[in-house]
C-alpha cells in the first residue's frame, strides 16, 4: 500500500464522525438559537420600575432584563453616560423591584431620586423577565406621583421592540414608539430629592395566585390492562399441536464439535488475510 492510498483510508473515519455530528444536529431541529420561549406557569419572575429623561442630561435606568446589565451595578441606580466608557456617573436613588410569585397585584417604585433639574420623561415603563408569549396577562396599571394618581392603564401596551429581548415590557412612556399613545404627559419629572414615582399593576395567567405555594406537577396514574377473560368452553379450545422430531431437531441450535472448532475459526481467518492482501494488491496496481 502506498503513502496516498494510507492518508486516504486514515481520513475515512474523520469523514464518518463529521457525517454523523450533522446527522445528530438536524435530528434535533437545528440549533438552540430557534427554541421558542417558554413561561413557567408555576415559577417566579420579576419586575422593575424603568425611567429615562430628554431635557438634556438623559438621566436614566430602563431595567430591562438583559444579561449584560441585569444584576451589575449599572442595575441598582439612575446613572449618566452609562454606555460611554470612562464617563459612568451613578445618580442617587433608590428602587424598588418586586418577585412575582403568581397571579395578583405588584408595586414598583423609585424613591429620593435626584433628576438634576431635568422636567421631561422620554420613557418610563415596568419591565420584566416574563417571556412574552401571551400567556401571562397584565391589567389595571396605575402609574402615581408624590402619591397622586397620574395616569392608569386597563391593559397595559407590551412592547414588542427588539429592547425588551422578547420578554413582557409594559408602556407608560415612550417617545420612540409611534404606534403607542401615551395617557401621561411626558413633562412629569418629580423635582428635589425627597420624591416617589410608583406603578401597581396585576397578574393573571400563572397556575397559583400570590402568597399561595405552586402545586407541583401532578403525575397521571397508569392506565389498568384489561385481562382476557379464559374460554368459557373446553372442548372449544384448539388442541396444542406436538412437535414431531424433526420440529424439535431444526429448533435447536447447530452443534460444533470441539475438536473441528479450530479448523472452522483458522479456515475464516485465512480467507479474511487473502481478501484484504487482494484488496490492497489491486489498490496499488492501480496507483502504479
Amino acid at each position: 500500500m502506498n503513502k496516498k492510498t494510507a492518508e486516504k483510508l486514515k481520513k475515512v473515519p474523520g469523514i464518518v464522525i463529521a457525517a454523523a455530528i450533522f446527522t445528530g444536529i438536524m435530528a434535533q431541529g437545528g440549533t438552540n438559537a430557534e427554541a421558542k420561549p417558554s413561561v413557567d406557569l408555576n415559577g417566579q419572575y420579576h419586575a422593575a420600575l424603568g425611567v429615562k429623561t430628554d431635557t438634556s442630561k438623559n438621566i436614566y435606568r430602563m431595567g430591562y432584563y438583559h444579561k449584560e446589565s441585569a444584576g451589575t451595578q449599572k442595575w441598582k441606580h439612575l446613572a449618566i453616560n452609562g454606555s460611554t466608557p470612562g464617563q459612568y456617573e451613578q445618580v442617587q436613588s433608590t428602587f424598588k423591584d418586586v418577585v412575582i410569585k403568581g397571579n395578583g397585584k405588584y408595586t414598583v417604585s423609585l424613591v429620593n431620586a435626584d433628576f438634576q433639574g431635568e422636567t421631561s420623561f422620554s420613557k418610563m415603563q415596568v419591565s420584566t423577565d416574563i417571556p412574552d408569549t401571551g400567556k401571562i396577562k397584565f391589567s389595571d396599571m396605575v402609574v402615581k406621583i408624590n402619591g397622586t394618581r397620574v395616569a392608569s392603564y386597563k391593559k397595559p401596551k407590551i412592547d414588542k421592540h427588539k429592547d425588551a429581548d422578547g420578554n413582557c415590557c409594559l408602556l407608560i412612556i415612550n417617545k420612540e414608539r409611534e404606534d403607542f399613545n401615551s395617557k401621561l404627559d411626558s413633562n412629569c419629572v418629580p423635582q428635589g430629592t425627597e420624591n416617589r414615582i410608583s406603578v401597581t399593576f396585576k397578574v393573571s395567567g400563572f397556575n397559583y395566585k400570590k402568597g399561595e405555594k405552586p402545586e407541583p406537577p401532578s403525575i397521571p396514574s397508569p392506565k389498568p390492562v384489561a385481562t382476557p377473560e379464559p374460554a368459557k368452553d373446553a372442548e372449544t379450545k384448539a388442541p396444542e399441536a406436538t412437535p414431531s422430531p424433526e420440529t424439535e431437531i431444526s429448533s435447536q441450535k447447530p452443534v460444533v464439535d470441539e475438536e473441528i472448532r479450530p479448523a472452522v475459526i483458522i479456515s475464516i481467518i485465512a480467507v479474511s488475510v487473502i481478501s484484504v492482501i487482494g484488496i490492497t494488491f489491486s489498490v496499488t496496481r492501480r496507483k502504479k
